[in-house]
């Protein structure tokens, strides 16, 4: 994924499959680089291996604050596990609280397992199983982004704010 000549969102259609955690990775980082807008991300723990690093964390950045428009969305199944050890996107989420919002499931959305990138609601990257590596990615797929997006939609609604993740100003 890293050769300029790699997929590009809104253009490659092209269904990719993923087998790993250094290939979602990859996608997932191009996917974020080439986002201009819109950035959705659903997951059990915000996936350290995939989004908790400086690239990825700068990717988003430049998202907020590259269009005054922008928001990026991270909806976190089970919260528990970054309370204690932090996230850089939930750094970030503290800093650039306007463009970057979190929610957390509520108690019935519990059971949702699955993982789901969404960026500019043109490519995406997802996993039937949120606790596994393994997916399907396609950088140019409007209808399944549409349905993947309104299923992000409507988790958002019924999702809640954490106030874990809140910073206070005094």
């Amino acid at each position: 994924m890293s050769d300029p000549g790699g997929p590009v969102l809104g253009q490659t259609d092209a269904l990719l499959d993923i087998d790993g955690s250094a290939l979602l990775g990859e996608i997932s980082l191009a996917l974020a680089r080439q986002c201009r807008r819109h950035l959705d991300i659903v997951s059990r723990h915000l996936d350290p291996a995939v989004y908790d690093n400086d690239d990825f964390a700068e990717a988003v950045k430049r998202i907020a604050l590259g269009n005054r428009h922008a928001r990026i969305r991270l909806f976190i199944v089970d919260p528990r596990p970054l309370v204690s050890r932090g996230h850089r996107l939930l750094d970030l989420a503290e800093r650039l609280s306007s463009f970057v919002q979190v929610r957390v499931a509520a108690p019935l959305q519990k059971e949702f397992n699955e993982a789901i990138l969404l960026a500019d609601r043109k490519g995406y990257a997802h996993r039937r199983f949120a606790d596994r590596f393994e997916g399907t990615a396609n950088f140019s797929d409007p209808r399944l982004a549409a349905a993947l997006a309104d299923r992000i939609d409507e988790l958002w609604e019924r999702g809640l704010p954490d106030p874990n993740f809140r910073r206070l100003h005094l």
